[in-house]
């Protein structure tokens, strides 16, 4: 299948684009990113690199470059300066993408075909904006919202040839963590990186039997 990476040179989106590349289920990976990729990656025959500069926008001639792509996924957003900042990439960027690959590549698709979205969200994601949280409260909230718009956009689809499903991580681990690193990771649950892009390309490539995914779920993919 033909897959669309989004931040491609993040943790997750350059293990994505890592583990797509060896994957015999991906036959084509489009890097959606601001910024070129290595020589390595961006010259890899199973890679189109699309340069975008403006994610809450999916012109025509940008979305002409995706055609033919069968999912989408969203590596995690972090290390933002502000609230505003971190909800407006995570939040606005991630809606408008999900509802432009609904309208526009969705039905590009041959019969019988889905479009599926993959949302690397996180864990303890909490819907209920006015809901009181003691810990991370802006990043729960937040992530909460963008997998609420993301199954509203999804059940807006009378076709139900677009859906949607959101990964909830807990930590991640960089796939060259040291022995320390690893062990604290174990106290919190987290997932390697690489073992996680591989979960993540087969729920694209196979669908999955619940909307959201945790943590959990996601170690035995």
């Amino acid at each position: 299948m033909k897959v669309i990476v989004a931040g491609s040179t993040g943790l997750v989106g350059s293990a994505l684009v890592r583990q797509c590349i060896a994957s015999d289920k991906v036959s084509h990976v489009f890097a959606l990113t601001r910024k070129p990729l290595p020589d390595a990656v961006a010259k890899n025959p199973k890679v189109s690199v699309v340069l975008h500069d403006d994610f809450s926008t999916y012109p025509p001639t940008l979305l002409a470059q995706l055609a033919g792509a069968e999912g989408a996924i969203g590596g995690r957003a972090t290390q933002f300066p502000d609230v505003d900042t971190y909800r407006k990439v995570q939040v606005d960027y991630t809606l408008a993408a999900a509802t432009a690959f609904l309208e526009k590549l969705a039905p590009q698709l041959p019969e019988g075909k889905q479009f599926r979205f993959v949302f690397c969200s996180g864990k303890f994601a909490e819907w209920d904006q006015k809901k009181a949280l003691h810990f991370m409260a802006d990043t729960r909230h937040i992530k909460g919202q963008v997998e609420q718009g993301l199954c509203e956009i999804a059940d807006s689809d009378t076709t139900k040839r677009f859906v949607v499903y959101c990964a909830r991580p807990s930590g991640i681990l960089p796939a060259d963590a040291g022995l320390a690193v690893r062990l604290s990771g174990k106290l919190y649950g987290a997932i390697g990186v690489d073992h996680l892009a591989k979960g993540l390309i087969r729920i694209l490539s196979e669908g999955y039997k619940d909307r959201i995914i945790e943590n959990d779920q996601l170690w035995v993919l």
